[in-house]
């Protein structure tokens, strides 16, 4: 079975930014990227840096590999 990570990655930034209790645009500024771009790699349109990723899990003050539990 074929998966898409870049679309299962989105999803799981999406669900722990709004358990987080998070909006896009408050999440952005945490993370200090543009909230266009949150949106685009929560659909998975785009592959975030391995520098972004380790902003988002700052952001949301979790370990890099607790974003890969999907």
């Amino acid at each position: 079975m074929e998966t898409n990570v870049n679309k299962d990655f989105g999803k799981r930034v999406a669900e722990l930014r709004k358990k987080a209790g998070y909006s896009q645009e408050q999440f952005a500024f945490k993370c200090g990227v543009d909230r266009t771009y949150v949106g685009v790699v929560e659909r998975g349109e785009k592959s975030p840096t391995l520098n972004t990723i380790d902003k988002i899990a700052n952001a949301l003050g979790i370990s890099k590999s607790e974003l890969f539990n999907f």
